[in-house]
């Protein structure tokens, strides 16, 4: 169900044009860090609420979520004229370039800002490389050989972790998947599946992607028919709507 609604949506949008210009890891990584994110909060959101209300409404309340979903996805497969895909992609460029360019204003005054004390930090830091107290240095230097691997592999992690390429990708795709379908899904199924299960469901789908949007998202998002992906997943929504009212309805029997 993810998979199919994520396919050619904003987020997969995003990863893919910010692939293009970016490090393809790094933005697979913060994509996927804020999906999974957003997955592992929704699924158990979802089953925290199974503890206040019963088990049949949470079903009938996942059934019409579901039909509501389905219909409005047909609907507007039906209506679509072939060309939302490439509005959605010039939108999602115009919304990034829009960031880029404060990004970078932002950046160079702070780096006016910031010249004169990094050349007195340079300063200081040759000085104290250059000073020997007690002739030992060799000694020191083989001791601190391998703790100087490590913390340049802690260093370079860190490094990728909050980059501003990193940190926007995580920031814009959190914010974009925020109140979006496949959200609102993700709780309704935590609430009426298995929490663990439909969480590494999720995180499946959403990983599968964004590995594409990433790889060759622009050429997939244009030789793909959006309006028979959002057929696929209007009908996959109406098979769920039915099978939790059916479920709603068998518990109500035995009831």
């Amino acid at each position: 169900m993810i998979f199919v609604s994520e396919i050619g949506d904003k987020t997969f949008l995003i990863a893919a044009i910010l692939a293009m210009t970016n490090p393809r890891l790094t933005i697979f990584l913060a994509a996927c860090s804020a999906l999974w994110l957003m997955s592992i909060l929704s699924a158990f959101l979802g089953h925290a609420v199974v503890t206040f209300i019963p088990m049949s409404w949470v079903s009938i309340a996942a059934a019409v979520m579901f039909l509501v979903f389905g219909v409005k996805l047909l609907q507007e497969a039906r209506e679509m004229d072939g060309s939302e895909i490439a509005k959605e992609m010039h939108s999602v460029e115009a919304e990034l370039s829009e960031k880029d360019v404060a990004a970078k204003s932002q950046l160079a005054m702070e780096a006016g800002e910031a010249g004169a004390y990094t050349a007195e930090a340079g300063a200081a830091e040759s000085f104290n490389v250059n000073v020997d107290v007690d002739g030992d240095r060799c000694v020191e230097a083989a001791g601190e050989c391998s703790s100087d691997s490590v913390l340049n592999s802690l260093k370079n992690l860190l490094g990728l972790l909050l980059s501003p390429v990193f940190v926007e990708t995580f920031v814009l795709v959190f914010l974009a998947e925020w109140g979006d379908r496949s959200q609102l899904a993700t709780i309704a199924l935590g609430a009426a599946r298995n929490v663990y299960g439909v969480t590494a469901g999720t995180i499946l789908g959403h990983t599968c992607c964004t590995g594409l949007a990433v790889l060759g998202g622009r050429l997939l998002a244009s030789r793909i028919s959006v309006k028979k992906v959002t057929y696929a997943g209007g009908a996959l929504f109406i098979v769920f709507a039915i099978l939790y009212g059916y479920e709603a309805l068998d518990m109500k029997s035995v009831i």
